[in-house]
C-alpha cells in the first residue's frame, strides 16, 4: 500500500534549486546586458538586486505554495485558477514590499519580476492527483 508521502512528486528540493537558479540568473543577465548596451548604470545595478532577487523570491515562494497545494490536493484540476491566484498574490507581495521599504522607483521592476517568476513556475509544473488506495 502506497502512502501519499511515498509517491514521487514534482516538488522536492532538487526541483526547487533547478527552478530557483534560472529564475535569478536569466532575469539578472537579461537586464544587465540591456543596461550595458544602453549605458544605463542604474539598470545594471538593479539587475542583480531588485530584478533578480524579486524573481528569485517569487519563484521560491510560488514553489512552496504549489508544493503545499499539491500535498493537500487543493486546486488539483484547476491549473488556470491556481496560476492566476498565485501570480496575483506574488505581484501584490512585490507591490507591498516596494511600498513598505519605500522603493517607489523600483516598483515596476519588482512587480514585473515577481510576475515573471510566478508565471513561469506555475505554468510549468504539473500536479499529481493522489488516489487513496485502500486494500
Amino acid at each position: 500500500m502506497k502512502n501519499r508521502n511515498q509517491l514521487n512528486s514534482a516538488f522536492n528540493l532538487r526541483t526547487l534549486v533547478a527552478a530557483a537558479v534560472p529564475s535569478y540568473v536569466f532575469p539578472a543577465l537579461m537586464s544587465f546586458s540591456s543596461g550595458f548596451l544602453l549605458h544605463k548604470n542604474e539598470l545594471m545595478q538593479a539587475s542583480y538586486t531588485t530584478i533578480g532577487l524579486s524573481s528569485l523570491l517569487s519563484t521560491v515562494l510560488s514553489f512552496m505554495l504549489l508544493w503545499q497545494l499539491e500535498s493537500r490536493q487543493i486546486l488539483v484540476q484547476q491549473k488556470l485558477i491556481r496560476s492566476i491566484l498565485i501570480i496575483l498574490f506574488m505581484m501584490s507581495l512585490g507591490g507591498c514590499f516596494s511600498s513598505i521599504f519605500n522603493l517607489q522607483s523600483e516598483r515596476f521592476n519588482i512587480t514585473f519580476s515577481a510576475f515573471l517568476g510566478a508565471a513561469i513556475l506555475t505554468i510549468r509544473y504539473q500536479f499529481k492527483k493522489y488516489e487513496d488506495a485502500r486494500n
